[in-house]
């Protein structure tokens, strides 16, 4: 497709400018932000318009849910304070290509550098988020404090950005989060 050809360029092309600051001009902030709103919006979703998914509360107190990336089983916590974020060296593993950026994520103690990737999909009980980028980062310190608390191993947080474009409800009575196909308008 057309489109990913472009979207895949778009973070190689901010890196180099990074890199590389007299091959490529760097572009204005403004047009940054146009390039990621454009690659953070998935190019299509798939599966039913309404989902519910079963939710387990750890002994944390947070809310986690089983996912499929790219068809293979995960685990992510709901965070509706941040933004999502999988973890860069899972992403990897299962052949995931991944773009440095310019960006740090503050959060699991420090900064993180921030990577992107893209995704062929993101399944959420059965509603799919289709050519999706996500931000990636190192997840090793989340990941070792889950195993030290005896806590659900995660890949990933799913946070404000997925959660507020499915119209997600979660009922903390019933344990279950409801996620709304979203229609997305042609441009």
């Amino acid at each position: 497709m057309q489109r990913n050809a472009i979207f895949a360029l778009a973070p190689c092309l901010l890196a180099a400018a990074a890199v590389f600051p007299g091959c490529v001009e760097a572009p204005s902030l403004a047009a940054r932000e146009n390039i990621r709103s454009s690659w953070e919006r998935p190019l299509a979703y798939a599966g039913p318009e309404e989902v519910t998914i079963k939710l387990t509360r750890g002994k944390d107190n947070k809310l986690y849910l089983p996912i499929k990336i790219n068809g293979r089983d995960m685990a992510a916590v709901i965070d509706t304070g941040a933004r999502s974020v999988f973890d860069l060296k899972t992403m990897r593993a299962i052949g995931v290509a991944t773009y440095p950026t310019s960006e740090n994520y503050y959060g699991f103690g420090g900064y993180l550098h921030v990577h992107v990737g893209f995704l062929d999909e993101i399944d959420l009980g059965g509603l799919k988020s289709v050519g999706k980028s996500v931000t990636l980062i190192d997840l090793t310190g989340l990941k070792r404090s889950q195993v030290e608390g005896a806590l659900p191993s995660v890949d990933g947080l799913i946070g404000a950005d997925l959660l507020a474009a499915l119209s997600a409800r979660i009922d903390y009575e019933t344990l279950t989060l409801t996620l709304k196909k979203p229609h997305l308008n042609p441009r």
